[in-house]
């Protein structure tokens, strides 16, 4: 894409997202970090969310914001979509219901300027809505990230380990966050925890996550086979085995279960 270079490109995937995506753009534009622009991606709304986007980009008069379409494709193809298009040299992916504080940018750009052996830079989590609670991110580990996504999914990142990587996913897309983190710790990429709460993310039952609960083992089963030198030959066979007959695995069952305990906390059993 074409333009004069930012530091920042905060991209927003948006399908049918026209209820909440004012007020996450006016928390990006609140950012204390004045050069980024917003990306907005929408992936074939069939809602008005097209018309409000353009609503906010006329607004902002083409400064810094940028509106692109495509037919549906899915968050993965979306994003991806969004980076190709962007000019920031970091990248910060943001669902159309979260926010972000407002030193978010400055912060966590800050650190990559720092110290160019980190390629990530994520933070803890203040969830609201249905459920109020923080959410602490784990560690950026290798062993760790095979079976559990401790990693928020709004992580700023250098553009340049997204080009590296492949881009995101389309195939385990909706987890195609926790695949690109994989992939990057798999390829010895580096990241940095600032223990601060500077994603706020919106817990509703409209949210992709609930979508993609039904999915779990298989979006799991996929991340292994996508990932495939990272694992034991008997996971992956056992990937293989579900994604072909359905047959439950313990593995990929427990790890839904963990899944399951920590963010549907507060909702109930099972989410419910």
């Amino acid at each position: 894409m074409g333009g004069v270079p930012v530091a920042v490109s905060v991209v927003v995937p948006l399908h049918d997202s026209a209820r909440f995506l004012a007020e996450t753009v006016e928390s990006v534009l609140a950012q204390t970090l004045a050069d980024f622009e917003i990306v907005l991606v929408d992936d074939g709304s069939t809602d008005d969310t097209p018309e409000v986007a353009a609503r906010l980009a006329r607004a902002d008069g083409g400064r810094r914001i940028r509106l692109v379409r495509q037919a549906n494709a899915g968050v993965a193809a979306a994003r991806n979509r969004g980076i190709a298009e962007s000019r920031g040299r970091y990248i910060l992916p943001l669902d159309a219901d979260d926010l972000v504080a407002p030193t978010m940018l400055e912060e966590c750009a800050a650190v990559l300027d720092a110290e160019p052996g980190i390629a990530l830079v994520y933070t803890d989590r203040q969830d609201f809505g249905d459920v109020d609670c923080r959410w602490t991110a784990g560690r950026f580990e290798l062993e760790r990230l095979k079976y559990f996504n401790q990693i928020p999914y709004c992580t700023l990142f250098r553009k340049a380990m997204w080009a590296d990587l492949g881009g995101f996913r389309p195939n385990v897309s909706g987890f195609d966050d926790w695949d690109f983190w994989l992939a990057a710790a798999g390829r010895g990429y580096r990241a940095a925890h600032l223990p601060k709460a500077f994603l706020r993310h919106r817990r509703h039952r409209r949210s992709q996550l609930w979508g993609l609960l039904d999915r779990y083992e298989g979006l799991h089963a996929q991340i292994i086979l996508n990932n495939r030198g990272l694992y034991s030959e008997a996971e992956a066979a056992m990937a293989e085995r579900f994604l072909a007959t359905g047959e439950s695995q313990p593995m990929l069952r427990m790890a839904k279960l963990v899944f399951l305990n920590r963010y549907y906390a507060g909702y109930g059993p099972a989410g419910t």
